[in-house]
């Protein structure tokens, strides 16, 4: 069966399964810019990083992921949490149009008044499951002008007082700001993206005692281009001066594996940059060596008791090295917005979502205890939460999937399907199954888990006549397969 491949970020290796044809669409990466209509036309294989980039060239952003070797169509596929989504929403939100090719080859434009069925689907619904996206049309947001990055370390002895007050005031707070929470067994720290001063910044997290708990240390920029805005997180000594970090380049066969894919562990390999389709001008983003990990994705209502969140330090404590977890705020004009928005549903009634990622090796005896600590997590804080999941974080353990990923919106999503895949030609990895089915044991090397920032990505060279090319290929590939 054919499998769509853009990102290559599926920890469980959706886009390289068993007895499968990856179709890997990562030179279908044209971008034509309208300013005048603040739109843009993409190619379905661009990356954020290189599409970040490129936008920013003509003053414009939109909402997404941090990591830039994520692929637009996976983001979108999987809703599009990023910076200012509490402002903003989601990147499926801004999608005015997808052009796409369904299961019986045919090229379909969906949008509000056209297969809205499907338009609605692709946003959200999972990817690799309802066709192949060629090409998105994005309403783009102006660059701001004016934002502040922060982040604020703490003494760990502190942190139960600082989860605390952070648990009770992130998600009601303002939408201009997004913020997180990021733990390991030793460290934590609050980081954040404000659409506002430092001095502003200040005056809204002072009020919470965030500054002041468990020896705070802040450190906030005011002076970050926009790109380097976004690099800042990226940056392991936080500075914005690294925007070489979001230009990854347009190889197909992960240049995050250095020199040798056959790499299998996290060891440092010897550093070399990115050169196949880098953008010219902004540096090149090194080349990072393959991860393995496991994730869980848990989203949480507002309200926890003092005992759910000693559950929660308590776990955090005993996370084994290599470890950390990020609770993000939701809220904002989500906690405004319908669960069927569009096929996202985590909108309205969450307030904070909590991704634990932990490093593997492949070996089974050496990752037990990593496992088990795994396990434990599940059990232990599964209960505390509204028992949802982002799609965009596969996780092989759930016992109901599709349920976990998209709520109420599942049967409609399955109805979906039936109109445009009615003979299962694309299989969505897990994203529909209603009970627990492990996809592969044999992974294929390029894309297994992790989100380093020299993963791969594309850049934006190919012209319009090579994308309408592809796509006539691409439609005969689906018809012969079909067939």
């Amino acid at each position: 069966m054919p499998v769509p491949r853009n990102g290559g970020h599926s920890n469980i290796g959706s886009s390289s399964m068993d007895n499968s044809v990856v179709i890997d669409i990562s030179y279908m990466d044209s971008l034509v810019i309208d300013a005048a209509t603040q739109t843009a036309t993409v190619g379905g294989g661009i990356r954020l990083g290189p599409l970040y980039i490129e936008l920013d060239k003509a003053g414009f952003t939109i909402i997404s992921a941090t990591h830039p070797t994520v692929g637009l169509s996976g983001a979108i596929a999987s809703g599009g949490f990023g910076l200012q989504s509490r402002k903003y929403g989601v990147t499926g939100d801004w999608v005015l149009e997808a052009e796409v090719v369904t299961s019986d080859g045919s090229l379909l434009i969906a949008n509000a008044g056209s297969h809205s069925d499907l338009f609605w689907a692709l946003r959200g619904g999972g990817g690799g499951k309802y066709g192949i996206v060629t090409q998105w049309k994005l309403k783009l947001i102006p660059v701001w002008p004016k934002f502040t990055v922060f982040n604020i370390n703490y003494f760990y002895n502190g942190f139960e007082e600082v989860l605390t007050n952070f648990w009770n005031w992130a998600y009601g707070s303002i939408e201009d700001l997004s913020v997180s929470f990021v733990f390991t067994n030793n460290e934590f720290n609050i980081q954040g993206h404000f659409l506002g001063g430092e001095k502003d910044l200040h005056e809204l997290v002072d009020k919470t005692g965030l500054f002041k708990l468990s020896n705070a240390k802040a450190v906030k920029h005011d002076e970050c281009t926009h790109l380097g805005s976004r690099a800042y997180f990226l940056d392991k000594d936080k500075t914005c001066d690294k925007i070489y970090l979001l230009n990854v380049g347009n190889s197909p066969f992960g240049p995050n594996y250095g020199d040798d894919p056959s790499l299998l562990t996290l060891q440092t390999a010897e550093i070399t940059l990115v050169t196949e389709g880098v953008i010219e001008g902004y540096g090149a983003a090194p080349k990072q060596q393959r991860e393995y990990v496991k994730t869980k994705s848990m989203f949480f209502a507002k309200e926890l008791s003092v005992e759910n969140i000693t559950t929660i330090v308590g776990r955090a404590k005993a996370m084994p090295p290599g470890a950390h977890a990020e609770l993000t705020a939701y809220g904002g004009i989500l906690g405004t917005q319908p669960t069927d928005l569009t096929a996202f549903p985590h909108r309205n009634g969450v307030a904070y979502h909590l991704l634990l990622e932990v490093s593997l090796t492949g070996n089974a005896t050496i990752d037990e205890i990593a496992l088990n600590f795994v396990n434990t997590w599940e059990e232990d804080l599964r209960p505390l939460s509204n028992g949802r999941s982002y799609v965009g974080y596969e996780d092989e353990d759930l016992v109901n999937p599709g349920l976990s990923y998209f709520g109420g919106n599942l049967e409609t999503l399955k109805n979906i399907d039936s109109i445009y895949d009615p003979n299962n030609i694309f299989d969505s990895g897990q994203s529909q199954q209603q009970t627990e089915l492990p996809l592969t044991n044999e992974k294929c090397p390029y894309i297994v888990g992790g989100d380093p920032p020299g993963r791969r990505s594309s850049g934006v060279k190919i012209n319009e006549n090579n994308l309408n090319y592809i796509t006539s290929i691409l439609i005969t590939f689906i018809i012969l397969i079909a067939f």
